[in-house]
């Protein structure tokens, strides 16, 4: 490309280009396929870095190609090669293009440097398996099967924000700026201790958190919420928008009972807080009675009789099949 072509595209693009530029603009892309390609390029290159000013006049695109072929046509029926004069322009020009390529070059390295150091998202998710991971503040995460966190990669640094869908232990570390938040669909769980779990499936109607150490602060927008302790579990129903506190009573003989109040609850959602709290593993068989609603209380009874209450309550079967309690649909005895 020709220095003085070089230097009318520099006065296009900076936007100083003049009713004559425009003209001489327009013959040369007209000239061959190539120029045309070329400026096609550079448009592409400088829209993409925001330079282009909106009330930039446009190229005559449609001129150009005509003027290209009645080129082509001309050139058929010459025999001489054309005398090409080739003029030098002054050294100061030169200088300039030189000055705008390097411009150019340093906003387009700009560019790509911010977009590689921004913050991006990172998912870790479990499927089959349960993942443990140590985050930058070196907090531990145990996720749980089919359950993922997303967080930033500015985590610690910027914030110490975690999306949890499903369920995952946090055993939270201190290194870095400010406090843990675990965001659970649309709620919150900022950590004032050290050791907590959060149940929070999407096709479920309730989020629970049990605190292990420490406590932990539960709250919505729109809701101050509660403060749970530890060894107790907090309740936040999706559909009435409430909280409530399920207290774990640490009995020596009788780990893992507790207090609890089932007011109209899915069943599916009431054996969800129970497994979670007495940590055994309770089946649904059919389908059928995921939906069905309970309504007890249970003030310290083992998780055997928890689960006979509520077998007898809904008039369902209660089996233990390798380490595992199943209800099921009653069968017609005939």
């Amino acid at each position: 490309m020709k220095i003085e072509t070089d230097n009318l595209l520099a006065r296009y693009f900076g936007g100083n280009a003049s009713d004559k530029d425009m003209l001489e603009l327009e013959q040369w892309i007209s000239l061959t396929p190539e120029n045309q390609l070329e400026f096609d390029k550079m448009t592409s290159l400088y829209e993409k870095m925001g330079g282009l000013d909106a009330t930039m006049p446009d190229i005559n695109t449609e001129t150009a190609k005509e003027k290209f072929k009645a080129y082509i046509s001309a050139q058929k029926n010459k025999q001489p090669k054309p005398t090409i004069e080739i003029r030098r322009n002054p050294f100061y020009k030169t200088r300039l293009f030189q000055a705008a390529s390097i411009t150019l070059f340093f906003m387009l390295s700009f560019s790509v440097w911010k977009i590689y150091l921004s913050d991006r998202e990172i998912v870790l998710a479990a499927r089959q398996d349960v993942k443990q991971e140590i985050l930058n503040d070196q907090t531990q995460v145990d996720l749980s099967k089919n359950s993922k966190i997303t967080y930033s990669s500015g985590y610690s640094k910027n914030n110490k924000i975690i999306k949890l869908e499903g369920e995952a232990n946090f055993k939270v570390g201190h290194k870095g700026t400010g406090k843990l938040q675990v965001v659970a669909n649309e709620t919150f769980i900022e950590d004032i201790g050290t050791v907590f779990a959060v149940t929070a499936y999407p096709d479920s109607n309730y989020i629970s958190v049990k605190v292990r150490e420490g406590q932990v602060h539960f709250y919505t927008k729109e809701n101050k919420g509660l403060i749970i302790n530890s060894s107790e579990t907090g309740v936040y129903n999706k559909q009435t928008k409430t909280f409530k506190v399920l207290a774990q009573k640490l009995d020596k003989q009788v780990a893992g009972s507790m207090h609890v109040d089932f007011q109209a609850m899915v069943l599916k959602d009431a054996i969800d807080i129970i497994s979670n709290a007495y940590k055994v593993n309770i089946k649904l068989a059919d389908k059928s009675i995921n939906n069905r609603k309970i309504t007890v209380n249970f003030d310290g009874e083992d998780v055997n009789v928890v689960l006979q209450i509520i077998a007898q309550t809904l008039d369902l079967d209660l089996q233990k099949v390798d380490n595992a309690y199943l209800l099921s649909t009653k069968k017609n005895k005939n």
